[in-house]
């Protein structure tokens, strides 16, 4: 098949789930064309130089916790840039030169591809973690409400031959018939899968994307890390620190070296982000999340605590820390039924499109 494949670009999360997709899909013959913005552009073209790519500008979206914050994302710059409208249009000329009309358009939150696969009246499919606030009655988090998901995937998104969310959590809540979704298994890369966790006493990794939005500086963290002089911090973050603690090293961000870090980790300090809590469960490694003040990452926070395979805070103080690191050989022997066992949601992906287009 003549395949678009559109990425979200904001952190490398989608980009780490969507390689095998794309890796699969090229595997089983396909010919493929990516659409990507801003990390996933990066990513993709470091990794794949081989395949076809698109740049593309998407709108950058405010939120309150309630929903959309329209008026901020109307003043913000970056949505009104020159570049936007026309990369739109040569993304679309690549895609007419070399399909005449694709196939199938598979968007992971990636709304550009999908007004492509509109304008060719092609098929989409939509592939995210998001899609499950859609298509089920997941309850409120406090007062963080699923309004926002389900504002910006019914706008982008009004329709789909077929939706898939990928979630590290059976969910269990009732379906939305006006948006059905099928719930697949958890992705994981290939550089992860038959990985271990050996963990070298006393490490700990640290991940603080370029995109984070929590509530307390970096100065702060190493301040709190400093109080642990047994233990080693590895932190992987695009900032510099004046003042370094001995014990804490600054990494820059490195796939390779990450995934060492991760599986030679007693835990793992990060934000609620579905990728790498779906790498941590695999790798069964416990987790202290610093969740964004949005609705996705405080339902993935709530799981995780619930699910008592790790704790969550806003902040993060000398004595949460101390508690954490005290109960992580329970956190270690933890099991849930609620949480999936395995990780093959790309080839049930994968064997699920084959279907749908015969």
């Amino acid at each position: 098949m003549k395949i678009v494949l559109g990425v979200c670009g904001f952190g490398f999360g989608h980009s780490t789930r969507q390689r095998p997709i794309l890796e699969g899909l090229l595997a089983r013959g396909h010919h493929v064309i990516l659409i990507t913005n801003d990390q996933s552009y990066q990513f993709f073209t470091h990794h794949y130089p081989q395949v076809q790519l698109a740049r593309v500008y998407v709108p950058i979206m405010h939120t309150t916790p309630h929903g959309l914050d329209f008026l901020a994302t109307a003043s913000d710059p970056r949505n009104n840039l020159p570049e936007n409208n026309a990369a739109f249009w040569h993304a679309c000329a690549l895609i007419e030169r070399e399909f005449t009309r694709p196939d199938l358009v598979i968007s992971d939150y990636d709304m550009v591809s999908a007004q492509m696969a509109y304008l060719f009246n092609a098929p989409l499919i939509t592939l995210d973690q998001q899609s499950k606030f859609l298509g089920y009655a997941i309850p409120d988090i406090g007062p963080f409400t699923p309004a926002e998901h389900r504002m910006r995937l019914s706008y982008f998104f009004p329709k789909a031959r077929a939706r898939f969310a990928t979630s590290f959590f059976k969910v269990t809540d009732p379906p939305l018939p006006e948006y059905p979704v099928t719930i697949i298994p958890p992705i994981i890369g290939q550089d992860v899968k038959g990985r271990l966790n050996t963990p070298i006493p006393g490490q700990i990794t640290v991940y603080l994307s370029s995109a984070s939005h929590i509530q307390q500086s970096l100065s702060e963290l190493l301040t709190v890390f400093a109080a642990f002089p047994d233990y080693t911090f590895l932190c992987f973050t695009d900032e510099s620190a004046a003042h370094l603690p001995p014990n804490v090293t600054l990494c820059p961000a490195s796939r390779a070296r990450f995934l060492d870090s991760l599986c030679q980790s007693a835990a793992v300090i990060t934000t609620a982000g579905h990728n790498l809590i779906t790498e941590a469960l695999y790798l069964h490694l416990p987790m202290f999340l610093l969740p964004f003040d949005h609705y996705e990452q405080q339902v993935n926070a709530h799981i995780i605590t619930r699910e008592k395979f790790g704790v969550a805070s806003s902040h993060l103080t000398v004595a949460n820390l101390r508690d954490f690191l005290n109960d992580l050989p329970a956190y270690r022997q933890r099991r849930s039924d609620l949480l999936y066992d395995h990780f093959d949601g790309d080839t049930v992906f994968l064997n699920a499109i084959e279907t749908l287009n015969q």
